[in-house]
């Protein structure tokens, strides 16, 4: 059986990861916790955001929201992670002490200070208990849906989310190169859709290398007989 295409870990996964066999059994993509609260970060986030990438891994990183101080928390997982531009970050929604209007402050503290970033919200029973029916216009407009609901189909707050995007639907997968389960999720779209939503807005692919420079110039000049000609080359002075 193939990888799940994403994967979601923390340090509960046991070290050490084959990066590499990840990749080669079909991962395209994994999320690590960041961090969680006001003070606490992951200690296995960087080492392992650095080798996944380098096996050739899209990747980005959660914070396990807890309830009170947003701006906080939010101050703790920006500064925490340093996205680069347009970089994709996930709020974490499933603490039962954090309120729906604490998600939404969350969202607008990271909107205020941060624009450019693409937000997710990762959440399951919860989210679906606070809105019910109801439409969030700040989390409609500014986010996406990653919806928990383990089993063989998914309901979501659809007044809010039309579409889920990404579908946590075990955890109790199993993933060449890691022991132990994991978290796997399906991506509501193609694999050139999923490539683009993880990647930062904006990236794309390096530039062709240019035509090297050329390293000789002919210049032909027809002069009358008598007449002196003076060149000057990067500040040289040829006479004729």
């Amino acid at each position: 059986m193939a990888n799940p295409v994403i994967i979601d870990i923390s340090h509960h996964q046991p070290d050490p990861i084959n990066w590499a066999a990840v990749k080669r059994g079909g991962t395209i993509g994994v999320f690590h916790k960041a961090t969680e609260g006001t003070s606490y970060v992951d200690d296995k986030l960087f080492s392992r955001m650095k080798a996944a990438k380098a096996a050739g891994l899209l990747t980005s990183t959660y914070h396990f929201m807890r309830e009170a101080d947003m701006a906080g928390q939010m101050r703790h997982y920006l500064g925490t992670i340093d996205p680069v531009p347009g970089e994709r970050i996930v709020l974490d929604h499933e603490c039962s002490g954090t309120t729906l209007a604490e998600l939404e402050e969350a969202v607008q503290y990271i909107r205020s200070t941060r624009p450019d970033l693409q937000i997710t919200i990762y959440s399951g029973h919860q989210i679906k208990e606070q809105l019910g029916s109801k439409r969030s216009e700040i989390l409609a407009l500014n986010t996406s849906l990653w919806v928990a609901q383990y089993g063989p189909t998914v309901a979501w707050p659809t007044a809010t989310w039309p579409q889920w995007t990404l579908w946590q639907f075990t955890d109790e997968a199993r993933c060449d190169g890691i022991n132990g389960y994991v978290d796997a999720n399906r991506f509501n779209g193609s694999e050139e859709q999923l490539v683009k939503w993880m990647s930062p807005v904006g990236s794309s692919e390096p530039a062709p290398p240019t035509e090297p420079e050329a390293t000789h110039v002919l210049i032909e000049i027809t002069k009358p007989a008598g007449v002196l000609v003076t060149v000057t080359v990067n500040g040289d002075e040829y006479v004729s």
